[in-house]
């Protein structure tokens, strides 16, 4: 297992273990969704990180002072996940199931966040992936819906912002 470092908030610099399942964000992508995200949550706000593999972004937005909620199935990831927390102290919720059924129990449960993040593997189909969680209705009107994938994909939608081969795709939630 390789080591990533978060890059601020309370728990900057130090390590996070990543297992061998995940696909970290790189760390420039990381570092410009973050200054991204500071400007336009000040008071931050909840925070959901969808197919959470090695926790790098959500328990980054912990570190920032989001209230975050992490989803993965991998069982071995969610180990990771959890050891990971612990070790830096970050109150966060991981919930160990399929991202699809996560979100049918959200959505009937009314639950709303200001941030969702999903970063599926690259070879789902990620428009589909975007549009499930959109029909959630997780994020409230203003609120931020960010995928992230291949530089080479460009969706209709939303800012792209190319980091090397990877991208992000930025939805503001309309009312």
């Amino acid at each position: 297992m390789a080591n990533l470092r978060i890059l601020g908030g309370k728990a900057r610099g130090h390590t996070l273990t990543v297992p061998e399942s995940a696909r970290p964000s790189p760390v420039r992508l990381r570092k410009a969704l973050f200054d991204y995200l500071r400007g336009r949550y000040p008071a931050r706000g909840r925070f959901l990180d969808l197919y959470a593999g090695s926790g790098a972004v959500g328990l980054e937005a912990a570190s920032e002072g989001f209230d975050a909620t992490l989803v993965e199935s991998n069982r071995r990831a969610v180990e990771v996940l959890r050891a990971n927390a612990r070790k830096l102290g970050l109150p966060v919720r991981i919930v160990p199931q399929a991202v699809e059924r996560f979100l049918e129990r959200a959505a009937r449960g009314g639950e709303r966040y200001d941030v969702v993040f999903l970063d599926p593997p690259y070879e789902d189909d990620l428009a589909g992936a975007l549009a499930r969680v959109l029909e959630a209705g997780l994020v409230p009107a203003g609120g931020h819906l960010i995928l992230q994938h291949p530089s080479e994909l460009h969706l209709p939608l939303g800012e792209r912002r190319v980091y090397g081969s990877s991208a992000l795709t930025i939805v503001e939630v309309d009312a």
